[in-house]
Order: structure tokens, then sequence, then C-alpha cells
């Protein structure tokens, strides 16, 4: 989901992360791991919150629910508006101009859920500033920003044959609707630069995309076998496109004011269907398998095997570990495939899906009922690697395929949860290399950081302080010189700074219904960039500053 920054983290239970290739269970995209957001549940109840902060930051939010003569409904609905912060860069010819990180959001969402069935409903919205424009050049319009909108639902049935069989049939729907804007477009000169007899080069456009994929699963627990089976289906297509220029595409000939000009896309649909097989079995007291594949068959692709395999065996009540593999699998998205926006971006349909696989131990040591300590190492494959490729002479961004990376590292963890203190601290290493033997740029090598809160036992007062450490970065060592080409020139700036960033929050229950709070974000208000590709602009791209902010929640 890509707006997982829209949401507050008041309207949710936990969050809940799986790294390591998912594709067994998931498909596509969930190769490297999956993020999933539990949702609070009330019983009759619920909150709402308000606040404000830098920036003139308004956020405001409310969920609850009910549950009553066999319903269960759920809702949460929130908005937040920010004009952001504000700070000249230079774009690549040296000219300074004013950008900020300004941005509103909504968002709604519905739960219902009546015996057997559940139907969720969800719509998001955002509106975001254009940040640096179009690859290297500042957002120089009169309508810098861009607009995302996804609505979606999602419909299930359970029903269960006896104590041990049972099924689900569910039905998901997404739409986005993407508008990007007035932006500058393919000349390498901003409009103040340029002889009075030339305009500069604008666009605009607007595109829409639907998802609808369903499936039915089947549980069955068999002595101590749990056994999970099913069948699935996607398809995905660019509903609509609209595409405005003042030059007519692909040799830049004036058109003397905006102009609708041919779909920049074909009408391409992508159909998927899959079959897959899990089985957790418990061999004894002390040890575990889960084993399970899927298959994945794409209309444009070869099918796509993905095994897992997990051991667990327990050496005491204190000390287990986990062994793992893993192979997953990202197939190339529509917009590499086809778009066809020469000489902005283009796409290639000789694409290849992306293959990974991975082998990870894990150990955990729990040496009390409060402490829990984990150790992971980890190696990964990855195979006919896909991304964006910015050719040295050109603007825009180019789909090529990479080719092999691998990647290894580790990762200890420490968590402790007591009375009042509430631990959790990690740090982690990876090193790894690209197709030329490089360090794989814009990756952190080092990681670490962590979350301790304290609650206060005579006064209801909770203190919340996070810490997160990310390392240097490497540049790109290899940027082809042209959108075929096997020549590359060298990114020469020196590696990007590691930062600290320090957030500190504190709660205050005034009532058992009342709670206000203050917190800050990046509290020593460190400079946080991340990397910008060769030929872009020289100085990266900037995180806000510190961001100081104070709300109220009230529960009903």
């Amino acid at each position: 989901m890509s707006f997982i920054g829209a949401l507050p983290v008041d309207i949710l239970e936990r969050i809940e992360i799986s790294r390591g290739p998912s594709s067994v269970v998931y498909g596509s995209y969930a190769e490297g791991g999956v993020i999933n957001l539990i949702p609070r549940k009330w019983e009759n109840a619920g909150e709402v919150g308000v606040a404000y902060g830098s920036f003139d930051t308004k956020r405001l939010f409310t969920s609850g629910g009910i549950i009553k003569n066999g319903w269960d409904v759920q809702i949460s609905a929130g908005a937040s508006d920010s004009h952001g912060d504000k700070f000249t860069v230079k774009d690549i010819l040296d000219i300074p101009g004013q950008v900020n990180t300004a941005s509103e959001t909504n968002w709604q969402e519905i739960r219902l859920n009546k015996d057997d069935f559940t139907i969720k409903f969800f719509r998001f919205f955002i509106d975001l500033t254009r940040y640096y424009g179009v690859t290297n050049r500042l957002p120089r319009t009169n309508e810098p920003s861009a607009q995302i909108e996804q609505i979606g639902g999602q419909f299930v049935y359970n029903f269960s044959w006896n104590h041990w069989f049972d099924t689900s049939l569910y039905l998901n729907w997404r739409e986005d609707s993407i508008d990007y804007g007035t932006y500058y477009a393919f000349h390498p000169a901003p409009p103040e630069r340029l002889p009075p007899f030339e305009k500069p080069t604008l666009a605009k456009e607007k595109i829409g995309l639907r998802e609808v994929s369903g499936g039915l699963n089947f549980h069955y627990h068999y002595g101590k076998h749990c056994l999970t089976w099913g069948i699935e289906f996607l398809t995905n297509k660019i509903r609509s496109v609209d595409f405005w220029a003042n030059r007519h595409l692909p040799d830049l000939t004036p058109l003397g004011s905006l102009t609708k000009l041919r779909d920049p896309w074909p009408h391409e649909e992508e159909k998927r269907w899959a079959i897959f097989f899990q089985n957790l079995w418990e061999i004894s007291s002390r040890d575990e398998i889960n084993i399970g594949l899927r298959y994945d068959k794409y209309d444009d692709f070869e099918g796509q095997f993905s095994p897992r395999l997990v051991w667990i065996h327990r050496f005491s009540e204190k000390f287990l570990s986990k062994l793992i593999y893993g192979h997953g699998f990202r197939v190339p998205d529509l917009d590499s495939l086809y778009s066809d926006h020469t000489p902005l971006v283009s796409g290639s349909r000789d694409l290849r899906p992306e293959k990974l696989d991975s082998i990870e131990a894990v150990f955990i040591w729990k040496p009390s009922f409060r402490e829990r300590v984990s150790l992971s190492l980890y190696h990964m494959w990855l195979k006919n690697t896909l991304g964006r490729r910015t050719p040295a002479n050109l603007s825009g961004w180019h789909f090529r395929q990479g080719g092999d990376e691998k990647v290894w590292g580790g990762e200890i963890a420490y968590r402790y949860q007591g009375i009042n203190w509430d631990i959790y601290l990690y740090g982690s290493y990876q090193w790894g290399e690209n197709e030329f033997g490089d360090p794989r740029p814009y990756v952190a090598n080092v990681l670490a950081g962590g979350i301790i809160s304290y609650s206060f036992g005579r006064i209801p007062l909770e203190i919340n302080l996070g810490i997160n450490y990310v390392g240097s970065r490497w540049r790109d060592k290899h940027n082809p010189v042209d959108i075929s080409s096997s020549n590359y020139e060298e990114d020469n700036r020196d590696k990007l700074k590691g930062y600290t960033n320090i957030n500190l929050k504190l709660n205050y229950s005034l009532t058992n219904k009342i709670t206000i709070w203050t917190a800050v974000n990046n509290l020593f208000d460190d400079d946080i960039r991340y990397p910008s590709s060769y030929r872009s602009i020289p100085e990266d791209y900037r995180e806000a500053g510190r961001y100081i902010e104070i709300g109220l929640k009230f529960k009903f």
C-alpha cells in the first residue's frame, strides 16, 4: 500500500513485519518481506484526537466500533494538512530555488462483520508538493503538486465444514487515480535561462489503474499437521490516461500550448492465476517444519515456483533456532513494461521477473519471561534485478534489466517488557555487491536504534524515546551513457553521510478518558538526506527538519 505514511499509529493495534521472501504466501512484490498493519478493534467505544504542530500542521483522527447482536462495525477516519518545511536548494545548473514538503491527506475506512461475512471499504487521498520536480529540475510551475487517490474494498466469506476443516472465499478491489499536475519536463534548462523565443517544455498527466483479485483458501487440521491450500486470480490494467504537452513527442516540435497528445500507455491488461500449498507439521515437542510451495502464472511471463522451508528446533524452554530458506520473485509492473513517454520515460517489453533466494539462521534466547535476545544471519542472491536507470546525457527514467546481486549480513535485537519499562534495541550490518562487483548504491550498511518506553507508577505519565541511526550510503559507479549503451560514467560525489533521527513523545492522562501529548520528531534537527541519482540535483534530497506537536485524545 502506498499510503502507510498517511495513517497515524494512534489507530493501529500493532505493526507486524515479516522479513525474507514471502512469495509462497503473497506472490509477486513480497520477495523481500511483508508489512501488515493491524487496526485497533473497539467494542462499543472509540476515540477522537486532534493535534497541531510545526509547519502549521493540523491533524484530526477518530476510530471506534460497535459490537451488538452479532454485528461488528469498526470505522476510522482522519485528515491532515501541513504547509511543510521550506528550504533553498540548487538544481543541476546551480540555480537556487525554494522547495517545501507540504502535504494534505485524508482517509476513511469501515469494516463490517456479521457471522461469517466480512466487508471492508477504504479511501485514501494524498496531495503532495512536487519536491524537486522531474529528475533534475526544481518545481518552477504554478501547479507544483501531485494528487493520488486510492479507493477499494474487500469481501470475505468464511464457513466451516467441521472442527477440522474450514474454507474462506475472498474478493479484493482497488482503483488508483494519479494526477501529476503540470510540470516542466524534457528540457535541460529552466525557463529563466532559455532564449526569449523559446518556450519551456510543459507536460500534464493523469492516469488510472484498477486491480481485482480473489481466491479460495482451505484449512485442514489432521493430527500434528495443519494444511493450507488454495487458488488465486488477479487482473491489473490501466483504466484511463490523459496526457498533455506543449511539444510533440518524441521530437519536441513546439505546439504553442498544452495539447492533449496520443495515449502514451497501451491499454494492456495483466492477468495472473496461482495455486499454493503449505503444511505446518509438529514433528515432536522440539521440532516443527513449515513447508510451502506456490506456482504463479502470468500471461506475459513463464510460470514462477516459490518454495519456502522453515525448520524450528527447541534446544530448551529458553533457547530455540530457526533455519529458513525462501524463494521470491517480482514481475515488472505495467509502467516499466509499456510506458512510452520518450524521451522522459520509456519502458521495455523485454524485462523479465526479478528473483530472490534467501537462507537465514535465527537464534532466540529468552533468559527470563520478560527478556528476549535474537540473532539473525542471512545471505541473499538476486537475479535479473529490476530498476530505473537515468542515462548520463538524457533526462528522465528508462527501465533496464539489471544483473545479479548478492547480500549478506546479520542483526541482533534485544527486547525487555517489564512493569514500567518496555525496551527494544537492535543493530544490523549488511554488505551487498551489484552486478559489477561494486557496493550496492544508495543502501546503508549499518542500521541501529530502538524504542524505549517508561510508564510512571504514581503519576499517569508515559515517555517514549525512539532512536534510528542510518549509516553512510554509496554512490552508483555505473551510470549508462544512453538508453541501450553498455558504457557507463561514475558518480564521483562523496558517500552520502549517515544520520541519527531521535524522536520523543510524552503522554499524560488527565482522566481515564482524556490524554494529552507532546512529541518531537528529529529532536536534534539532524540533516537527513536521501541520495539523488547521477547528474540530478547535486545536494541530495532533504527531509523536513525538527517537528514539534501537541495533541489531545478523548475516549468515548
